[in-house]
């Protein structure tokens, strides 16, 4: 993991406290200080997507019209991210990033983000949210990988759902209860590498050494990898339709 232990439980302490494009039509800034992210389609036939997010309220989910869509929603000027995008190759590349000093979150600031994605094309999908409380509602997006870094707050990660394609997933765990859903008609291979936190993994095939897997795993031509590395918290995965 990339974060440090000592750093991780500092930014809980801190979380306790505050937490309780290259094209123009890309975003723009409204009257109120939301950003309004707005990408539509071009010639691209993937997406990468790469989100920095600091603290507050992180909520990223499928059906955008466009490649992408939502509101950047913050009442701190030096809060509000960078946001690019270009094609390159048939491969869009958005880029949102944030940079914040945890210790800034507490008081009245607001830092509300709502991004939605598109399902119509492949999307290889990376997060890092410093201290946040965050739901990725990702069923339905056509996910070709997905990368999550979790800092200091709950998550809840959605992959249910009917998946046409495999893809390999991985989550770094931070300080905070985390919750997987996944489906019960894919197979689906979870490794743990359990850390201070505890596992909870009801309705899974223990295989032993950190490796779960679902009924739907042996003989399944579509298959989610999925790599846990648990941080400090509760991590529970949760079949579902």
């Amino acid at each position: 993991m990339r974060k440090y232990w000592i750093g991780l439980i500092v930014l809980a302490v801190v979380a306790g406290l505050g937490l309780q494009a290259n094209r123009a039509f890309g975003f723009f800034l409204s009257d109120k200080g939301a950003q309004e992210v707005d990408i539509g389609k071009d010639a691209a036939s993937s997406l990468n997507v790469d989100v920095t997010f600091g603290a507050g309220n992180l909520q990223i989910e499928g059906g955008a019209e466009g490649w992408a869509e939502g509101v950047l929603d913050t009442n701190v000027k030096k809060w509000r991210p960078s946001v690019r995008y270009r094609e390159k190759k048939g491969t869009g590349h958005l880029t949102i990033h944030q940079k914040m000093n945890a210790f800034g979150t507490m008081g009245k600031k607001r830092n509300d983000w709502t991004l939605r994605l598109t399902d119509e094309i492949p999307v290889d999908l990376r997060v890092d949210a410093a201290v946040a409380e965050t739901n990725l509602d990702l069923a339905g997006i056509r996910l070709s990988r997905l990368s999550v870094d979790a800092g200091v707050g709950d998550m809840t990660v959605n992959l249910a759902g009917d998946w046409q394609d495999g893809f390999d997933a991985k989550i770094d765990g931070g300080v905070g209860d985390l919750k997987v859903l996944l489906p019960k008609g894919t197979g689906v291979r979870v490794t743990v590498d359990k850390g201070l936190g505890t596992v909870d993994a009801e309705g899974f095939i223990d295989k032993g050494k950190g490796v779960y897997v679902n009924e739907a795993y042996e003989g399944a031509e579509t298959v989610i990898e999925l790599k846990v590395d648990v941080g400090i918290g509760a991590v529970k995965f949760v079949l579902a339709d």
